[in-house]
């Protein structure tokens, strides 16, 4: 039983810890004070509250080691928790007490890091988690846990609105746009097939990946595998919380699969790994063109955001490159072949055609050279004007003696939708359904939601749900097409040209 125990002029409260240990706590100016608080501990042991007064000792680092090694979670989940704490919490608190840290450190310290205001937000989002399982055997309280209605209400809603606007999304005719440039910039059909499968089935990137020719059937999809990149390699699991689901395909979409899986692109991965859950070679719908997996942040940066953007983005490192501009042949068909980019012209100075190893020569130059149309290389002419004899594949180019090709038809792209990412097409994928009125249940069933609550136990898809979702994309895949039509009845890519000549009767 606790009790009170005079020590000079103040007193400390006595109690017995869950171990049989006795326990202290000084510094009380009345006995009545110190018993009261030995009877507290004593209960917060029976409520199972107990905070042992050692434990805040704990440094953050230790506790850092322990709650990790316990952690169950996805690879991805714990590569995250890993580079947040080994990069931003631990170089300040690591040598900290658990008991020594308080809110206001931790906001200042969230405040000044030298990083975007996202990677700060995430940092100090997995120190709170870090820190709420050590309440209560370590810490009464977590000093990380942001208080609500805290902080100005201005920067919050400039906050709430920048993360809207980063949510960027497209309309089902923008998505068919988008899926035409991919395949050019790739140079590869493929690519139309990965980018409107993407859009009208509102998978996720990693499940995209992770399909298998089997998994298409006529009129469904199973979504049951993801394959996801971590540290170079791929590792095969279950989609994101459990959502496996089987989608309905549009007939379009069903067709357009079909024949992409009577390419003769590859279908079997390259992977060999032994161990499990990591790829270990097998078939697969979406592969590159050398039958490797698309990487999610190459396959961005190349070809990705250039097509929704019109720019390729910048890039830094160890060989930093400054944004530029698409560029694109329209000497053939809509909307132009890309070409080897020049650096972006600067408003109010004069511009000149780039020159010299590493440029392609698309215009001439008036400097005694020109375009062979052979070889597409930049020769010597002769006084006549015509290309001087030189060597192509080997042997005497025929462009030899020829005069030069004409200039190129050079234009850019303008933007489709600027800052899109591969994820803001399953963005995309609910607004269109908004627009078609389908019913929630089956919204969250293609989306792989859960529906919250006993609306949840007891609503279920219907089959006229699922024809009148069928036949919604349907009609806005044709309404694409129609207007991508309208545009030009050619297209440079030749899946694409195909439909659009297969359309002209609807």
């Amino acid at each position: 039983m606790a009790y009170a125990e005079k020590r000079g002029n103040l007193w400390r409260a006595r109690w017995r810890g869950p171990n049989g240990r006795l326990e202290s706590e000084p510094g009380f100016t009345s006995k009545r004070a110190a018993a009261k608080y030995g009877r507290d501990q004593e209960a917060a042991i029976r409520n199972d509250t107990y905070v042992d007064p050692r434990s805040g000792l704990l440094r953050v680092t230790e506790w850092a080691n322990t709650w990790f090694a316990a952690l169950d979670l996805e690879r991805t989940t714990l590569a995250n928790y890993r580079y947040h704490l080994e990069s931003h919490v631990l170089p300040v608190f690591g040598e900290r007490e658990l008991r020594s840290l308080t809110p206001e450190e931790i906001a200042i310290w969230e405040r000044e890091l030298q990083v975007s205001r996202r990677t700060a937000r995430e940092a100090r989002s997995v120190f709170t988690t870090m820190l709420n399982d050590a309440i209560p055997r370590y810490i009464k309280l977590n000093p990380a846990a942001r208080k609500r209605g805290k902080g100005r209400k201005g920067q919050r809603r400039i906050d709430r609105a920048v993360q809207r606007t980063e949510k960027a999304w497209v309309s089902p005719f923008q998505a068919l746009l988008l899926a035409e440039r991919c395949a050019l910039l790739s140079g590869h059909d493929d690519d139309f097939a990965l980018v409107i499968t993407a859009a009208y089935t509102a998978a996720r990137w990693s499940e995209l990946m992770g399909l298998a020719p089997e998994n298409v059937r006529q009129g469904e999809l199973d979504i049951h595998w993801k394959l996801y990149e971590l540290d170079g390699h791929f590792y095969r699991g279950r989609p994101k919380d459990g959502s496996m689901r089987t989608v309905d395909l549009p007939p379009f979409l069903y067709r357009l699969l079909e024949k992409h899986l009577r390419s003769t692109a590859p279908r079997t991965c390259h992977c060999g790994h032994r161990e499990e859950p990591w790829c270990a070679g097998q078939d697969y719908l979406f592969l590159t063109a050398q039958g490797g997996h698309h990487r999610r942040s190459t396959y961005s940066e190349r070809t990705f955001r250039p097509a929704a953007d019109g720019w390729y983005p910048e890039r830094g490192g160890k060989v930093p490159r400054p944004a530029r501009p698409v560029l694109v042949d329209l000497a053939g068909l809509w909307p132009g072949r890309p070409v080897a980019p020049w650096p972006p012209a600067v408003p109010g100075e004069p511009f000149h055609p780039p020159t010299g190893r590493g440029h392609a020569r698309l215009v001439s130059g008036g400097d005694g050279r020109g375009r062979c149309s052979h070889c597409r290389r930049t020769q010597l002419l002769r006084l006549d004007g015509t290309l001087i004899r030189h060597v192509g594949s080997g042997s005497t180019c025929p462009g030899s003696g020829e005069p030069p090709a004409a200039d190129a038809v050079l234009a850019s792209w303008l933007p489709l939708r600027a800052g899109l990412t591969p994820h803001g097409l399953r963005h995309s994928h609910e607004p269109w359904m908004d627009d078609a009125a389908i019913p929630y249940v089956l919204q969250s069933e293609r989306m792989g939601h859960e529906v919250p609550g006993m609306r949840g136990t007891y609503a279920h898809p219907t089959p006229d749900m699922r024809r009148a979702l069928v036949a919604a994309l349907e009609r806005v895949w044709t309404k694409s097409l129609r207007a991508r039509r309208a545009i030009s009845e050619r297209s440079a890519v030749p899946i694409l040209d195909a439909l659009l000549a297969d359309s002209k009767g609807s």
